[in-house]
Parts: C-alpha cells; sequence; structure tokens
C-alpha cells in the first residue's frame, strides 16, 4: 500500500503540472521563445523540485521509523510512470511528420496558398488528418509534461516530432525526482540528527556558561574574611 500511496503522490505532482500550465497558458504561450522557454522550464522543474523534496521527506521520516526500504521508492516510481512510459515510447515509434490536409476550402482558394500576404490567414481552415489513435497517445502525453509542448509549438511541427520522439524520457522527469528524493532519505535523516545533536551540544553549552556567570556572580557577592 506504501508504493500505491506514494505513486499516488506522483501523480498528483503530475496533475498539478498540468493545472498550472492550464491556469497561466497565456503566458505561457508568449511569441518570444526568450520569455516563452525559461518560462515553460522554470514552472517544469519547479513542479519537479516539490516532487524531489517530498520524495525526500517520505524517505527521511521512513528512516526514522526503521521502515526505510529503497526498493520501495523504485516501486512507487515504476508504478506511478509506466502507463506514461509506455504510452510515451508507443508514440515515439509510432510518430509520423504532421501532414495538412485541405477541407471545406473551394478549389480556388487553394491556389492562393503558397501566397505569403494570406497563406497564413487561410492555413487556419486547414484540419489535420484523423487524429486517430496516436492524436489521442499524444494528447495524453502532453498534460504531463504540457511546459514542453508549449515550448515545442512555437518552434513549428519539427520541433513537435522530436517532442513525441523524447517524451518516453521526458515523462520520467518527474517520477525520477520523487526518487531521487526518497533515495536521500537515509542523508537527510543523518544531517537531521546531526543538527539535533549540534543544537543540544550549543544548548548545554549555553547552559554551563549561565551557571558558570550565575556562580562567579555569587562568588562575587560573598562578604571577605576578617584576618
Amino acid at each position: 500500500m506504501s508504493a500505491i500511496r506514494q505513486a499516488g503522490k506522483i501523480w498528483l505532482y503530475m496533475l498539478l503540472l498540468a493545472l498550472f500550465s492550464l491556469m497561466i497558458a497565456p503566458l505561457l504561450m508568449l511569441d518570444s521563445p526568450l520569455l516563452r522557454v525559461p518560462l515553460n522550464l522554470a514552472l517544469f522543474a519547479g513542479v519537479a523540485l516539490l516532487a524531489y523534496k517530498d520524495g525526500g521527506f517520505r524517505g527521511q521520516k521512513e528512516v526514522a521509523r526503521a521502515g526505510y526500504r529503497p526498493i520501495r521508492g523504485i516501486e512507487a516510481v515504476a508504478l506511478a510512470a509506466l502507463p506514461f512510459f509506455v504510452a510515451a515510447a508507443a508514440l515515439a515509434v509510432l510518430a509520423k511528420p504532421y501532414t495538412y490536409t485541405l477541407q471545406n476550402l473551394p478549389p480556388w482558394l487553394v491556389s492562393y496558398m503558397g501566397r505569403e500576404d494570406i497563406g497564413g490567414a487561410l492555413r487556419f481552415y486547414e484540419n489535420r488528418q484523423d487524429i486517430g489513435l496516436i492524436g489521442y497517445v499524444r494528447f495524453a502525453m502532453y498534460q504531463a509534461i504540457r511546459p514542453f509542448y508549449f515550448i515545442a509549438s512555437g518552434f513549428g511541427d519539427q520541433a513537435l516530432l522530436l517532442l513525441d520522439r523524447l517524451s518516453p524520457l521526458l515523462v520520467l522527469i518527474i517520477p525520477g525526482a520523487y526518487a531521487a528524493g526518497y533515495l536521500r532519505g537515509p542523508v537527510l535523516h543523518r544531517r537531521a540528527a546531526e543538527h539535533v545533536e549540534e543544537a543540544k551540544r550549543l544548548h548545554q553549552k549555553k547552559v554551563a556558561r549561565k551557571k558558570k556567570r550565575e556562580r562567579q556572580a555569587r562568588e562575587a557577592k560573598r562578604p571577605e574574611r576578617l584576618i
């Protein structure tokens, strides 16, 4: 059950990424790549960092309870990432260059498609070929790695095809961040224990100094002996 709960948390972070991406989509789809690229990377990195810290907290907590097992974190990541990875791998293998088909355009307009001044506007009326199974898989993958889609969409169809090819790796980033944090559980626990011990030593030194000052103050108040 622990692995299932951890897998659920990883899915939650992936859902969080998709929701944030939708909420600020206009900002993430800016025309300027100088703004669009770093903003999308920052969002993705921020969610991955949250997953990393959460994984570390979970690992540290299990070490403290003497219930830590590295394999448990790996099982959770595999459980969370497997559906996305399988779908992304299928997309990477089956993806083809994007093609267009003209629909609902009268023949006399087709001849204007090559003109730079109005060709772009007419392309708005073009429809891609039937979406098919690959289209649905692609849509699902883009929800899990939407910032990368926003980045690639500004660079044309070849960039989107490259995104399809790289999607098996990209969908592993957030689960991998959680796993990396979880595997650092023993290190984090040891550091936390060291901080506690250091705090105790400082407190003991502070108490010892206080007692010394009090003793010196009492001795200073004692009347001198008469000889």
